[in-house]
């Protein structure tokens, strides 16, 4: 993700494959008007990169940007996002209030640290791309979660279950990745919850027996590439 200095301002074109600009703080007005110049359709903001805010109210003012991307931040307050009728790729983390992810019906890709009270993932229609870090609920599964049924690819990292057996049945998923997961035992029942899956990857989850790969193989017919701690089968396998 290469950001450069562009005309004064940070920018980035690898953010959702669309131009973004870095938010600063102390530049606040003078980042949001480019942004209205240029009519940008993303923007970005980091503790690295200028951005120190703990709110995202500037946004009401842009309200076309189709992706918003803020990483290593504090927010107390994200009501600007609901400014954002075209949102198509989120990512907010690691620390913000809950959001009603009802309200973003064009979203197509969702990076997300859950918490507790976010709600409306379930509705959404359209996504296809959901990555979820640092879920770590006292249950040790995912039923408090909600999962898009339209998503064709779900990676999962740094969760704390022990098995993916409490998943929902994803009928449009192709993709499966879960990384540092290091509680997780058993990959569960795939074939009937994800019929359509085709590739499989599972790395850094030291508990994960490789047999668990060998086993996934031979129950999941749609695979076609699997790397399981190590053990690899499909396309590039050798």
């Amino acid at each position: 993700m290469p950001i450069t200095r562009h005309n004064g301002f940070y920018q980035s074109n690898d953010l959702a494959h669309v131009p973004c600009i870095g938010i600063e703080s102390v530049r606040l007005k003078a980042c949001v008007q480019h942004a209205k110049s240029t009519k940008l359709r993303g923007v970005f903001g980091s503790p690295s990169f200028g951005f120190k805010g703990n709110d995202l109210n500037f946004l009401a003012e842009l309200p076309w940007l189709e992706v918003v991307w803020f990483w290593d931040v504090a927010l107390l307050n994200v009501d600007g996002l609901y400014a954002l009728k075209s949102l198509k790729r989120f990512g907010v983390h690691p620390k913000r209030p809950p959001v009603d992810f009802s309200q973003f019906q064009n979203l197509r890709e969702v990076i997300v640290e859950p918490r507790k009270h976010d709600r409306g993932l379930a509705t959404l229609e359209h996504v296809e791309l959901l990555h979820i870090w640092h879920f770590k609920p006292s249950t040790g599964t995912f039923q408090s979660l909600e999962f898009p049924r339209s998503i064709t690819e779900l990676q999962i990292n740094w969760a704390n279950v022990k098995t993916l057996d409490s998943l929902p049945p994803l009928p449009h998923l192709t993709r499966l990745e879960v990384h540092r997961c290091r509680n997780l035992e058993s990959l569960g029942n795939l074939a009937d919850r994800f019929p359509c899956l085709q590739h499989l990857v599972v790395d850094s989850c030291g508990k994960v027996p490789k047999s668990e790969g060998q086993r996934a193989v031979s129950e999941v017919s749609t695979l076609k590439h699997v790397f399981v701690q190590g053990f690899k089968a499909g396309a590039g396998a050798a």
